[in-house]
């Protein structure tokens, strides 16, 4: 079976758009070279569309529409599927952030997995009610940080509350160990790791994590909820949301406070381990 055929068009709005692809082209009788031709890209990419390796940006459709009169269908799915909750939106998020060259990251709660130690996510999932297998969550968590190890790693932009540094996870050494990682990536000169002051008071963070990923010349976004959260590929969403990161960045420390701060907490983490 192949990969287009393994696809099943009730499981996501991303399925069922590749496979209403393949479905509306071959009822037409056409080729992936001659559909290639009418949406002006490769014949494989019109073949990774099919086969959900790939989703297509909204001229292609567009396109599409107006060359097999379709009445707008897959330019709507299109949009569906942008502004909907995919259940396999993780799987797609992490292809992204592998080839994201800008990444803006705000995380209210905890430190966010690109910098997370290896114990500090091994004492994260351990504290926590997911039922997964803890040394495997953390492999895999940890294998998302070698972007940052690459030759031109993405530029990183990260903002923290307060409370992610004074919210003790796995005990005193296990944060030392983690706040001193926070310094290590800050002195990078492609990385900023940046704090929210308690006394900034609310801020638009406290509605929930956002991250920001440029991959080639589009941006993509993901935000945090209770139970999930959901990858936004498009639209008037992705602009507020670079507002909304632009405005938790006015209130934060500078990288040197922040740093010093950063610093500071640890220390203390040192003192309360040796007390």
């Amino acid at each position: 079976m192949s990969v287009r055929e393994s696809i099943d068009p009730a499981s996501s709005l991303w399925a069922w758009l590749a496979f209403d692809l393949w479905f509306y082209r071959t009822q037409r009788g056409l080729s992936l070279a001659q559909t290639a031709l009418i949406v002006h890209v490769t014949r494989a990419t019109v073949s990774n569309w099919e086969a959900g390796r790939l989703r297509p940006r909204d001229v292609y459709m567009k396109r599409l529409d107006q060359a097999w009169n379709t009445g707008g269908h897959f330019e709507r799915l299109l949009m569906f599927a942008c502004s909907g909750h995919d259940p396999d939106w993780y799987k797609q998020y992490l292809q992204y952030e592998r080839g994201a060259t800008n990444i803006e990251v705000y995380h209210g709660k905890t430190v966010p997995a690109l910098l997370q130690t290896a114990e500090y996510t091994r004492a994260l999932i351990a504290d926590s009610d997911q039922r997964v297998d803890v040394l495997k969550e953390a492999e895999a968590r940890l294998k998302r940080q070698e972007i940052l190890a690459k030759d031109e790693p993405p530029y990183l932009w990260v903002l923290l509350d307060q409370e992610v540094l004074e919210c003790q996870v796995g005990g005193p050494q296990v944060m030392e160990e983690q706040l001193a990682y926070l310094i290590e990536v800050g002195r990078s000169p492609r990385a900023a790791v940046r704090i929210v002051p308690r006394s900034a008071g609310r801020h638009p963070g406290h509605d929930g994590a956002i991250q920001i990923l440029r991959v080639g010349s589009r941006e993509v976004a993901y935000v945090g909820a209770q139970l999930g959260g959901r990858l936004i590929e498009g639209g008037d969403e992705i602009a507020a949301l670079s507002i909304r990161f632009a405005q938790i960045g006015a209130v934060a420390l500078s990288k040197d406070d922040s740093r010093d701060l950063i610093e500071r907490t640890k220390r203390a983490y040192a003192d309360d381990r040796v007390a």
